[in-house]
């Protein structure tokens, strides 16, 4: 099948970047093209360029928050729904990372297609009724429909947030742009669930939602006097609609029988015929998409070392870092019996330290490469991991235990969310840049979120050490598989010239 894939459209033939430019250092991520990073109204655009960046960055943080604000919540949500199955509420959490990962790709497209701000604005206006909907729901399923709508939204605007910003700097600062808007997102998700336990000490958990209304209020209006379109309208590449079909259907039939695999059992006919429909479809999925003109999968990418190894790196660690954010406060509320205002304190150094090393990261990445440093990153967090499976128990001890573990996670996954993206793109031909980002991103986030709902499955409802303790080895085995696959199989730094004190 893999040569069947990559021998699918000769004439597309991707070409490696023999020299690196001073702007590859910083990954034109989130569908920016290079060729349109230069605006005819660069005069125009750069009155206000530091508020377009907070407005870019709080819709990317509107739309990060979202993967990780339930999970504080998702007790009090699921007693509030009494008699519904864990099946249906755990779609609660993962509704929102499946719609979200899946509809990045064509999130980005469509901006290329119909106008960048345009696409961005529909975005924020679908996430403002998703939140509604969310904090008015008046049962499980309604919750789990509005989820999914501020997943299928927030992906139209988390694509054009860069994009619509990084036109309004020169290039001598885009890295610390790039840095800046990152960090927010990464430290978004990271504090959410901190954020969640302040709304709950005092209020209902639908107040968790209705409180983004405002937000989301602000950002509109930011968009509005800020952000100005940064890309000529193009509708006459055709989209693959076929190839969205495919791509969701398998990917959602996949995480349908991991959620609902111990309820209705393992080798029951609906699972296995869940597993068998995504193992039918996705090959059929990969074969149009190396046949089509537009894909929003180029499967051709991954003869690309740096790019294929990188993307397996980030699927690896990606489900250790969204899975940890949903177990972590799951396991301080149930079992050390914190209260909600203690989650958010001893969740939130975490994130903060994340973000820190997110940025001096990048500037050692410029000088030594990836490869040393993300390999000791991914030792770092996997050393996290076995803090917890070692020590962690029913007595509450944060110092000695939950407070290290989680710093030693931070300085790990703060190195490895934000460089491997840049990792990935390395060797990526400026004219596919787009698609390879969209192909990244969509897969860090269905990774996460189907580590979120084996997650839910494996505790089905309890709370017994020895199921997190088996979490914690098994997200430790795939954090610690991100190092040799880092050292040994990513392609060496190439030699950078340096033309300018800037590069």
């Amino acid at each position: 099948m893999l040569a069947i894939v990559l021998s699918g459209r000769a004439q597309r033939t991707l070409k490696l970047v023999n020299q690196p430019s001073v702007d590859q250092r910083t990954p034109i991520a989130f569908a920016v093209k290079p060729a349109e990073l230069a605006s005819p109204n660069q005069e125009i655009l750069n009155r206000h360029p530091y508020l377009s960046l907070a407005t870019g960055s709080l819709a990317f943080v509107l739309g990060t928050v979202n993967v990780t604000v339930s999970n504080v919540a998702f007790p009090e949500i699921v007693r509030s729904f009494p008699g519904v199955g864990n099946g249906m509420t755990g779609w609660i959490i993962a509704g929102y990372s499946l719609a979200f990962a899946t509809a990045m790709l064509v999130g980005g497209r469509l901006a290329d297609r119909y106008g960048r701000l345009t696409i961005f604005r529909i975005g924020l206006l679908g996430l403002l009724v998703g939140a509604f909907g969310a904090g008015l729901a008046p049962n499980a399923l309604t919750l789990v429909l509005a989820r999914a709508l501020q997943g299928m939204f927030g992906a139209l605007t988390v694509p054009s947030s860069l994009a619509l910003v990084l036109p309004q700097f020169p290039q001598s600062k885009q890295a610390s742009v790039i840095g800046i808007w990152a960090a927010a997102g990464m430290v978004a998700s990271g504090i959410s669930p901190g954020f969640a336990s302040l709304v709950l000490e005092i209020g209902s958990w639908r107040w968790v939602y209705l409180i983004l209304v405002p937000i989301i209020g602000l950002a509109l209006a930011g968009a509005k006097a800020f952000l100005h379109e940064t890309a000529e309208r193009s509708a006459g590449r055709p989209l693959d609609i076929t190839g969205v079909a495919l791509g969701s259907g398998s990917v959602f039939l996949l995480m349908l029988g991991v959620l609902q695999g111990r309820s209705w059992g393992w080798t029951s006919v609906a699972t296995l015929a869940c597993f068998a429909g995504t193992m039918a479809l996705f090959p059929v999925f990969l074969r149009r998409s190396s046949r089509h003109d537009e894909p929003l999968f180029d499967p051709i990418l991954f003869r690309i070392r740096s790019f294929a190894v990188a993307n397996v790196a980030v699927a690896l660690a990606m489900v250790g870092a969204f899975t940890s954010w949903f177990l972590w406060p799951l396991f301080l509320s149930e079992v050390w019996n914190y209260s909600k205002m203690q989650v958010g304190l001893a969740f939130t150094p975490s994130p903060i330290i994340s973000a820190m090393v997110a940025v001096l990261g990048g500037r050692w990445a410029d000088k030594h490469g990836f490869r040393g440093m993300m390999t000791l990153a991914a030792l770092t967090g996997t050393s996290g991991f076995c803090w917890l499976y070692l020590f962690l128990d029913e007595q509450p001890t944060y110092w000695l235990v939950f407070f290290p573990a989680s710093a030693l996670f931070g300085l790990g996954m703060g190195v490895l969310a934000s460089q491997l993206n840049s990792a990935a793109l390395r060797d990526i031909e400026p004219d596919s840049i787009a698609t390879a980002n969209g192909i990244h991103q969509s897969l860090r986030y269905a990774a996460g979120g189907i580590g979120v709902a084996a997650a839910i499955s494996v505790l089905n409802g309890t709370h017994e050490i020895a199921r997190y303790n088996g979490l914690w080895l098994f997200l430790g085995v795939l954090m610690f598989l991100v190092a040799p696959l880092i050292w040994f199989l990513y392609p060496a730094q190439k030699p950078q010239r340096r033309d300018s004190p800037e590069s």
